[in-house]
């Protein structure tokens, strides 16, 4: 480990990005089925230990919301989040919709900026264009600035310069979510996957993911690789299809919750029991999602914490205009929801009982 944290120190990390990231590594080495002996890291107890404090910020804040999203089930939880946050923190904030577009983000960027907003709350809606708006029109602001979503910049996690960075779903939750499903394949397998939108970086993230499980483990073949743009009704199109030209498929991968419910339509009518002849492993842990779960129906859901993201993420932008910024990343599959319960972000029915979800 030793090694690892000289490289992470000469690239600038702060203690507690160092603290997250060590704490991730041993958990790549942990079983993912069972609840981890895992503590919270440096930076997400900070924030959680804020938030529990009861210290109240010296003035009322007014935020800009700068997201890619407000309309689908995902990012209307973490506007929740960020709602609960602000009657907490007493601070008034003000959206500024990207609807999954850069073009429009820069657009609301810069509308935001001219107004002036004592902080910003952002989720980019692409990571290099995201860096882009940051560096060239939030940073100058002197504004602290917190990021939630995805990592910008090239960096996995925390880039310098934010008062914190919260994600769920990088590159390394992608690749471990894919290697639980493709090591559950005893013999020979043909797997199906459906992700969110081509072009994206959860979509890249989630294909890079399956190519890296598809050379650890030889014995899984993917026969159908298709976007299904976060919808079931797409979903259920693409994996009726693939069963018809693929009739073996015993293991189908989702990204998202709201697309595994298409799918499970799709296993249905092609005659197969789902949980049974077909595993289905899905992303978000959802009340649909667990509840599946929970009755064998689908094997595993991966636990996204939409609201804690944006929760948490407020209350690190609160320290932040206090003058106590974490300047670090929170990995939230460290955070008191997970940590508390489960111990892993992997639902499955040995601990749904554990796990209780928020939307």
């Amino acid at each position: 480990m030793t090694d690892y944290l000289a490289v992470f120190r000469k690239r600038g990390r702060s203690l507690s990005t160092i603290t997250a990231l060590a704490i991730g590594v041993a958990l790549a080495f942990t079983s993912t089925h069972k609840a981890a002996a895992v503590e919270m890291s440096h930076a997400a107890k900070a924030v959680v230990d804020y938030d529990k404090s009861g210290d109240k910020p010296s003035k009322k804040y007014r935020i800009a919301y700068l997201t890619e999203c407000v309309d689908n089930p995902y990012c209307l939880a973490r506007l929740a989040g960020l709602k609960a946050a602000a009657a907490k923190y007493g601070f008034e904030f003000k959206i500024f919709d990207a609807n999954f577009s850069p073009a429009t983000q820069a657009k609301v960027v810069e509308n935001a900026v001219t107004e002036g907003f004592d902080g910003y709350l952002f989720g980019p809606a692409a990571a290099q264009p995201g860096c882009g708006l940051y560096n060239r029109l939030l940073k100058p602001t002197g504004k602290p600035i917190v990021s939630i979503d995805i990592a910008m910049c090239g960096d996995p996690d925390y880039t310098p310069g934010l008062a914190a960075t919260l994600t769920m779903q990088g590159p390394a939750h992608f690749n471990e979510s894919i290697d639980t499903a493709f090591a559950s394949c005893s013999g020979n397998c043909s797997v199906a996957a459906v992700g969110g939108f081509v072009g994206s970086d959860l979509f890249t993230y989630w294909e890079n993911a399956i190519k890296t499980a598809a050379k650890k483990y030889p014995n899984v073949k993917v026969v159908v690789d298709e976007p299904a743009n976060f919808d079931p009704r797409i979903a259920l199109t693409k994996i009726q299809s693939a069963l018809l030209a693929h009739p073996d498929i015993s293991i189908i991968i989702s990204s998202w919750d709201d697309m595994s419910r298409g799918v499970e339509q799709a296993v249905i009518a092609a005659g197969k029991t789902p949980g049974k002849d077909v595993k289905i492993f899905s992303g978000g842990a959802t009340k649909v999602g667990v509840a599946k779960v929970k009755a064998g129906t689908w094997a595993q859901t991966t636990a996204y914490l939409p609201y804690q993201e944006a929760y948490y993420g407020s209350a690190a932008l609160m320290m932040a205009l206090e003058g106590k910024p974490i300047n670090a990343y929170i990995d939230e599959a460290l955070l008191p929801e997970i940590v508390n319960t489960t111990g892993t972000i992997f639902i499955t029915k040995a601990n749904v009982d554990k796990y209780e979800p928020v939307y």
